[in-house]
C-alpha cells in the first residue's frame, strides 16, 4: 500500500501535552475533560481547542505550527493561562506529571467515544489503567524516507530524552522505585514501545499494511512508538518523554528533540554513513532510564561503554550547541542543563515527599509548576 507523506517546508514544530484535571478540593483527579471540552467548543472566545483523552480526567492541549521554540512557548504559555482561569470558575487545577502521585486507577471514568471504546475492548485490563501523561513534540520532514532514517538514528537518544523527562516514580500513593513508571504501563499496550528499524519509507509502508490487513491495527494512529513517523502531519513524532511539571522543561526537552532531528536529517541528505547500534542496547538504556533516571548509566551508542547519563547528556547537548544557535533555540537548549543541575521531576516529586511526607503536597507543587 502507498502511504502519502505530507512534506514540511521546513522543521517546524508542533507540540502536544497530556495534563491531568486536578480537584481543588481533593487533589485527586477530576473526571471533568468532557465538560471542558463541550465548554470551549460553546464558547469559542476563551481561544481554547481541547481535545479529550481515554481517561476522563485528562485534557490535551496543541501548538499549531509552529516556526521555532520561542513560538512554541508562546503558544502554550497562553493556553495554559486560559484552560487556568477556566479551571479555576469551575474547582479544577491543572498540573503536569507522567502519573498523578495518589488517584487510584480503577476509579477512573473513560471517555465514550468509539474509537476509546475500541481500544478498551481490545486491551481490557492493559487499557484500564492508561492514567497517564506524556508530552508529543513533532519536528516537520521533507519526505518519508527522511523520516524513517531519522526515526533510526533519533531512537538510539530516545533514552537521554525519557531520563531528562522522567516525573511518574508515584503509583496509586506507592513509589515503584521508577523514575518513570508511566513508561512500563504504556508499555504493554500491543503497539506501544520503541520503534522499530526500516530501511526506507517502502519498508514501513508494508509493515502497515500487513498490521491493517490482519486486523492487529485499524488506522495509523493505533501505532504508539515512543517515536513514530505522522504522514498527515509530514513530521516525526517524539512520545517518549513524562510529561514534564514546568513549561520552561517542555521547551528544553522541543530544543533538544528539535537539534537531534534536524541534525540527522542533515546527516541522511548528506549521505553520511549511519551508526546504529543494537536494537537491545537501546532497549536496556531505555530500561536504565526508566528505572534511574539522571542518577544511572547509559551505555553509551558511540562508545558501547557505559557512562553517567548526566554525561552522556551534557556531551550532546554540546555536540547541538552550534546547531542551537541556527535554529535559534540556544537558550532553551540550555534548559537541559538547568535540568540536569536540579534534578528531573520524579527527583523533584521524591524530595518533596520526603519533606513533607504528604503526596498531596507534591500535587500541589505539580500545580504550581504550570501556574509559574
Amino acid at each position: 500500500m502507498t502511504i502519502p507523506f505530507q512534506t514540511s517546508a521546513g522543521p517546524t514544530l508542533g507540540v502536544e501535552m497530556e495534563l491531568q484535571l486536578i480537584d481543588a478540593q481533593t487533589g485527586s483527579l477530576a473526571p471533568r475533560g468532557p465538560e471542558l471540552v463541550a465548554y470551549c467548543e460553546a464558547h469559542p472566545e476563551t481561544g481554547l481547542s481541547l481535545k479529550p483523552e481515554l481517561v476522563q480526567a485528562t485534557i490535551e492541549i496543541n501548538t499549531g505550527i509552529c516556526r521555532d521554540v520561542a513560538e512554541v512557548e508562546r503558544d502554550l504559555g497562553a493556553q495554559l493561562v486560559r484552560l487556568s482561569e477556566l479551571g479555576k470558575q469551575s474547582g479544577i487545577a491543572i498540573a503536569s506529571a507522567g502519573t498523578h502521585p495518589f488517584a487510584p486507577w480503577r476509579e477512573r471514568r473513560y471517555t465514550p467515544t468509539p474509537r476509546y471504546q475500541a481500544l478498551l475492548e481490545k486491551h481490557v485490563w492493559t487499557a484500564r489503567r492508561m492514567q497517564i501523561y506524556g508530552l508529543h513534540v513533532h519536528v516537520g520532514m521533507p519526505d518519508g524516507d527522511t523520516a524513517i532514517q531519522v526515526i533510526n538514528q533519533l531512537t538510539q537518544y530516545a533514552p537521554l530524552l525519557l531520563a531528562l523527562s522522567a516525573n511518574s516514580p508515584f503509583w496509586e500513593g506507592d513509589d515503584t522505585g521508577l523514575a518513570s513508571c508511566r513508561t512500563k504501563v504504556f508499555e504493554n499496550l500491543s503497539a506501544a514501545g520503541l520503534p522499530f528499524r526500516f530501511d526506507d519509507w517502502a519498508g514501513y509502508e508494508r509493515l502497515v499494511e500487513v498490521l491493517l490487513s490482519t486486523g492487529s491495527i485499524q488506522t495509523q494512529r493505533e501505532i504508539w512508538w515512543d517515536i513514530r513517523p505522522h504522514s498527515d502531519f509530514g513530521t516525526v513524532e517524539v512520545r517518549i518523554c513524562d510529561a514534564p511539571r514546568t513549561l520552561a522543561e517542555v521547551c528544553a526537552l522541543t530544543a533538544l528533540v528539535q537539534c537531534l532531528a534536524v541534525h540527522f536529517a542533515r546527516q541522511y541528505k548528506e549521505g553520511k554513513e549511519a551508526r546504529l547500534v543494537h536494537a537491545a542496547i537501546i532497549r536496556e538504556n531505555k530500561w536504565r532510564a526508566c528505572r534511574w533516571g539522571l542518577d544511572g548509566e547509559l551505555i553509551d551508542p558511540m562508545t558501547l561503554t557505559p557512562v553517567p547519563t548526566r554525561r552522556l547528556i551534557e556531551e550532546t547537548v554540546a555536540e547541538m550547541m552550534p546547531l542551537a544557535e541556527e535554529l535559534g533555540c540556544t537558550t532553551y537548549l540550555e534548559g537541559v542543563r538547568t535540568i540536569l543541575k536540579e534534578g528531573n521531576g520524579a527527583t523533584r516529586q521524591r524530595r518533596i515527599f520526603a519533606e513533607t511526607h504528604s503526596l498531596l503536597a507534591v500535587v500541589h507543587d505539580l500545580e504550581a509548576g504550570l501556574a509559574g
